[in-house]
């Protein structure tokens, strides 16, 4: 990555969701909001194969990923990240995945009070998985960053 790496990597710990550019294969954009964690300097977006977040990644994997501070509305800035993109769907990949995904969304004072309040929300998400299973695997978008910018957000909060 370049411009200013301590910029960067700060935006990226403050963020929650980043929103993922794709073109699908008739070329029309699609913007989608996921989960994701930053590893080795590579951006992993968690979704499953069917999402069309991951067909067209798959198709085209020029990406472009738009991260935003939502917990602090007075934030100025927006960063974009863009690559090239490859869907992983192995074991391995997915392990490591849901680790680092766990370390940053549940095992923190705020996430676990945030998972036990959502507790009956459980049912929705195993029916999402069980969706995954039927229609196509989990998977990991993982995003090789060629172009970083730093963009002044001017729109209100």
């Amino acid at each position: 990555m370049q411009v200013n790496e301590l910029l960067v990597h700060d935006i990226l710990r403050r963020c929650m969701v980043a929103r993922i550019a794709t073109l699908s294969h008739n070329r029309r954009p699609s913007v989608t909001s996921l989960y994701f964690v930053l590893l080795k300097e590579h951006i992993w977006l968690g979704t499953s194969s069917w999402t069309l977040a991951a067909r067209s990644a798959s198709g085209d994997p020029r990406v472009s990923v738009l991260f935003e501070v939502e917990r602090n509305p007075r934030e100025q800035r927006l960063l974009c990240v863009s690559g090239h993109a490859i869907v992983r769907t192995d074991l391995e990949t997915m392990r490591i995945y849901h680790r680092q995904i766990a370390r940053k969304y549940v095992l923190t004072p705020g996430g676990l009070i945030h998972y036990l309040a959502h507790i009956k929300q459980l049912r929705l998400m195993r029916l999402y998985g069980a969706q995954s299973d039927v229609k196509g695997r989990a998977c990991v978008i993982d995003v090789a960053p060629e172009q970083v910018e730093i963009i002044q957000n001017i729109m209100p909060g």
